[in-house]
């Protein structure tokens, strides 16, 4: 199976487009939503802002693969294939791509098939997470780079050694997701798998705030209202600001906040809160 699946390979080519113009966008869409099963990915930037920045989506059909520049198009328009029921949206680890398509885009999927997460059930591994490369060497026997992981995703223009990469992201998701999809089917786990990818899918639209405090509470059981509300504060910073919360306060300051808001003590806010604007914002919010 594995030497078919590389001949396959070999075989089929998927003819890659880079997407930068408007009307060639349009052109894509027809055939995007022309049809009932493709695959996903999306590359961001998310190092100091407090959202994402949305660079690339990568569309995969049977025979194309699209590579859609965030930065030039109005890809809002994906909006109504990425939220179409009837259309089956394949992804490897669904939730980092729902978190960024639904907080840059306004955008909530529907019927997704998370190959990660199938992998897990069919291997028995529950809370492993196995990689995209991981599983190509698996069923096709072939090493793809991850050179670009960590790549510039913001500047333009992308070396073609991106766009590769961003297409070899979507390539095989068709063919892996019917592998197992049967196997699934023949284990009579399809349900469960189902429930899963749905459960990620809504882990990963869950407003930062939200799902940040979760973290929060979870590492700190006897976390008190007043550091709840001082953690709730950051996050209005950050987000208004547009910056990581770690840039307004440490999690570790948020203890010594609370015994400062609870002394009034304001003046020893100066070595916690560096910004003025922010520091003044607290003092106003907690007097």
């Amino acid at each position: 199976m594995k030497v078919f699946n590389l001949l396959k390979d070999f075989l089929i080519k998927k003819e890659i487009y880079y997407i930068q113009e408007e009307s060639s966008f349009e052109s894509a869409l027809i055939d995007i939503e022309s049809n009932n099963l493709l695959a996903f990915d999306t590359e961001f930037i998310w190092r100091n802002t407090y959202f994402p920045k949305l660079s690339l989506i990568q569309v995969c059909t049977e025979n194309k693969i699209y590579i859609l520049d965030c930065l030039a198009l109005d890809v809002s328009k994906i909006h109504k294939v990425l939220a179409d029921k009837n259309v089956t949206k394949i992804f490897h680890s669904v939730r980092g791509d729902s978190s960024v398509l639904y907080n840059c885009l306004n955008i909530k999927l529907e019927n997704i098939f998370d190959t990660q997460l199938a992998e897990g059930i069919l291997n028995q591994t529950k809370g492993v997470q196995i990689s995209y490369k991981k599983i190509v060497k698996k069923y096709f026997l072939k090493d793809i780079s991850k050179s670009e992981t960590n790549s510039d995703w913001e500047s333009r223009p992308l070396r073609n050694t991106q766009i590769k990469y961003a297409a070899e992201d979507v390539r095989y998701l068709h063919s892996i997701m019917r592998i197992q999809n049967k196997k699934l089917k023949r284990l009579n786990k399809l349900n469960l798998f189902h429930l899963q990818c749905e459960k990620e899918k809504n882990l990963g639209e869950e407003d930062f705030s939200e799902s940040r405090l979760k973290r929060l509470l979870k590492k700190n059981k006897n976390a008190s209202q007043l550091e709840i509300d001082i953690f709730n504060w950051r996050e209005s910073q950050a987000r208004k600001m547009d910056v990581p919360p770690s840039h307004i306060l440490q999690d570790r300051d948020l203890k010594h906040l609370k015994k400062i808001v609870e002394k009034k003590k304001f003046d020893e806010c100066r070595w916690i809160i560096k910004k003025d604007s922010s520091r003044n914002d607290f003092m106003k919010y907690f007097l």
